[in-house]
């Protein structure tokens, strides 16, 4: 159902309720964000109530933020429905404020750049070369992506993905051929996603942290390469459906044994250590506001939040 005449004023004053059993310290602050988001979205305001309060609810079991400032993450409406969509840089966030890493960073590769990928060990050698124009820049050939992560112990991992397996997600994701889709409006970024989703999961592999699996699978649904928004078939329990108002189940499906789907990676071994030019996250504090550079796009305007506007008295 809709969420018509006002009604998702309502829906996230219900969500500041469940988010406060959750995350206390930060529902008022982050109700603060989701309502500056809505009220700036025409398109928002009409997704279905309960994707309203899934998505809200899941920001507080994800330990993420939706302040503009960071560009984490985002309230996004898809086909009526309203969707928590992590940012590049929000997954990055994530593994690295729950010590999965010290740093992480993508890169692109191109056709013209000195690149040597051993499989066997594990290891990237790259020397990028710079354009010198944007048009020089656009008309270049990609041949893949790669993303280099430090462990806590020192340890550098590398994933690769080849152009042909990025471009095989973007065609399975949903609304990627829309001239609004991510995909055409910041495809660097998605493609530097893509990849990094993909090492997200061999790097969480050895953390049970709740918030960690709680992102994946809700990347893994928000993005699935089968779409099942809109399907008329009744849906699997999901992070997206979780707080429905049904009757309590005992053999229902527990977040834990969802994760158990998620395929694991072997662990590399030998790293390759490169040189002192050691490539450094982007983000290094979560806090630091220059470190989220990206140009993604900002929904609403900054104004001050009532902290009132979600009592319950």
């Amino acid at each position: 159902m809709t969420n018509q005449n006002g009604g998702w004023v309502q829906t996230l004053k219900n969500a500041h309720q469940k988010f406060e059993g959750i995350n206390p310290e930060k529902a008022t602050i982050e109700l603060g964000f989701a309502w500056q988001l809505f009220q700036n979205s025409a398109s928002l305001q009409k997704c279905d109530a309960q994707s309203i309060l899934n998505a809200v609810v899941n920001v507080a079991r994800t330990s993420i933020t939706l302040n503009p400032v960071m560009r984490l993450a985002y309230l996004i409406p898809r086909k009526n429905k309203c969707v928590l969509e992590f940012s590049y840089m929000g997954l990055v966030a994530m593994l690295r404020d729950n010590g999965c890493i010290k740093s992480i960073s993508a890169h692109i590769v191109y056709s013209d750049e000195e690149f040597d990928y051993d499989v066997a060990y594990n290891t990237i050698k790259h020397k990028p070369n710079f354009a010198k124009t944007e048009n020089e820049h656009k008309s270049r050939e990609k041949i893949g992506c790669y993303s280099r992560a430090t462990l806590p112990n020192g340890e550098i991992v590398f994933e690769f993905m080849p152009m042909w397996e990025i471009d095989k997600v973007k065609r399975m994701s949903e609304g990627s051929s829309s001239q609004y889709s991510a995909w055409n409006t910041w495809e660097d970024e998605m493609i530097k996603k893509s990849v990094i989703k993909r090492h997200f999961k061999m790097l969480i592999s050895g953390n049970s942290n709740e918030a960690l699996t709680t992102a994946l699978q809700i990347e893994n649904e928000n993005n699935a390469l089968i779409n099942t928004f809109g399907s008329t078939k009744p849906q699997k329990q999901s992070l997206m459906n979780a707080f429905n108002d049904v009757p309590d189940n005992p053999n229902q499906m527990t977040i834990e044994s969802q994760v158990e789907e998620i395929e694991e990676a072997e662990e590399p071994s030998n790293p390759f250590n490169m040189s002192d030019e050691q490539i450094e996250a982007e983000l290094s504090k979560v806090k630091d506001k220059e470190s989220y550079s990206f140009d993604e796009p900002t929904y609403f305007k900054s104004e001050e939040i009532d902290g009132s506007l979600f009592s319950t008295e």
